[in-house]
């Protein structure tokens, strides 16, 4: 599992009226990162850019806490059919 290294504290964000968690697998201060990916379908989250990078074109599961809030995610091997 990638764990969310951004800080308890900074984990939610509201961009154009919409609520998001926020991700990254590489920063843990948000105000560092300029540029957010914007994940515009449930749950509704802003990734770093290098985090897009690392999880681009892979299917992801998110993994929650019992709070809900997202605190890592798992690549997601799909098995090759022979």
């Amino acid at each position: 599992m990638l764990l969310n290294k951004i800080s308890k504290d900074h984990r939610f964000a509201k961009r154009d009226n919409q609520e998001y968690q926020v991700f990254s697998t590489h920063i843990e201060d948000p105000s560092l990162v300029e540029d957010w990916v914007a994940i515009n379908r449930t749950p509704h989250v802003l990734i770093d850019p290098n985090t897009y990078d690392q999880l681009r074109n892979k299917r992801i599961k998110w993994v929650f806490d019992d709070e809900n809030i997202i605190i890592g995610c798992s690549i997601v091997v799909s098995e090759s059919k022979h």
